[in-house]
């Protein structure tokens, strides 16, 4: 096995535990690790364009995390005792 070989395979098998060691998804994670290796994106023209909604104004990337986004607090309720 070469090096590249060797780096695709750690890399399938870095992203198979990530999923949760699905079954039957060898070759899938084969052929991503592949591209990955091999410096191509993995993207699609609509996944750019996805990716640029979550940037603010100022080039901040936005959180798309409900628990991370921060607002204003909610106002305290009445005590209904």
């Amino acid at each position: 096995m070469n090096a590249k070989d060797y780096s695709i395979r750690t890399l399938a098998h870095q992203l198979w535990e990530s999923e949760g060691k699905p079954e039957g998804q060898a070759e899938r994670h084969w052929r991503l690790a592949a591209r990955l290796i091999s410096g191509q994106k993995d993207k699609t023209p609509q996944q750019d364009q996805d990716k640029d909604k979550h940037i603010d104004k100022s080039g901040q990337k936005r959180s798309t995390d409900p628990y991370e986004v921060k607002g204003p607090p909610e106002p305290e309720q009445p005590d209904q005792t």
